[in-house]
């Protein structure tokens, strides 16, 4: 009896320590020595980041088949992702596997495998491109999907985004298309189903600065 009350209790510490608000309330330490750099190797700046999900999306371009561990012929992630995957694991979803992998591969390509910690992010308007969003349902609080933005809000909430297991597919926005992007509005006040929990690795000294809404054109915005 006392061994298995000795498992439930570890079991329920980790549980509680492992979730994303106990992972936000990990304040990450900077290295303020050197300039925080991207994986290339450039500094971390939007322009820098919109360059790489250019080059990402020239790699892994709409289409591409990216579904479940059970999507015959998928495409997963191979990436180091220690730091995507914490934030992963923190919602109880694969880093490897679905949106969430296709997610944690574009943020390390992007941002690197240990370096830029993760954190939250409060202000859903300051969104940046490159910010792993995650839609929640309000019912369960258990996660639907998983994103990546590829701009800031424009003055309509609205911005575009990246996914994956997208009917098993990769997608990006049509450039031809001047609709279809996402907007802030669907998932807040009452009565939605849904919410967003956005996770950001620019690090703090960094601030929001707006270039990049409308950073993505498509259609009548080119």
């Amino acid at each position: 009896m006392k061994k298995k009350t000795i498992i439930a209790l570890a079991v329920s510490i980790l549980l509680t320590v492992n979730t994303p608000a106990a992972l936000a309330a990990q304040v990450p330490t900077e290295d303020c020595s050197s300039e925080a750099v991207l994986a290339n190797g450039q500094p971390v700046t939007e322009e820098n980041v919109l360059e790489l999900l250019r080059q990402i999306e020239q790699d892994w371009p709409t289409g591409t088949v990216w579904g479940t561990r059970k999507t015959p012929g998928t495409h997963k992630n191979e990436v180091p992702c220690t730091q995507a995957r914490q934030v992963m694991d923190a919602y109880r979803v694969s880093a490897t596997y679905g949106c969430s992998g296709y997610a944690s591969m574009v943020s390390s390509l992007i941002f690197g495998d240990e370096a830029n910690p993760a954190r939250r992010l409060e202000d859903l308007e300051q969104i940046r491109p490159g910010d792993i969003i995650f839609m929640v349902r309000n019912s369960t609080g258990k996660v639907w999907h998983v994103t990546v933005a590829l701009e800031s809000p424009n003055e309509k909430n609205a911005f575009h985004i990246t996914d994956g297991n997208a009917g098993e597919t990769v997608q990006w926005p049509d450039r031809e298309n001047p609709y279809g992007r996402d907007n802030l509005d669907c998932y807040r006040g009452e009565g939605k189903s849904y919410h967003l929990e956005v996770w950001t690795r620019y690090p703090e000294s960094i601030p929001y600065t707006g270039d990049s809404v409308m950073g993505w054109p498509t259609g009548l915005d080119k």
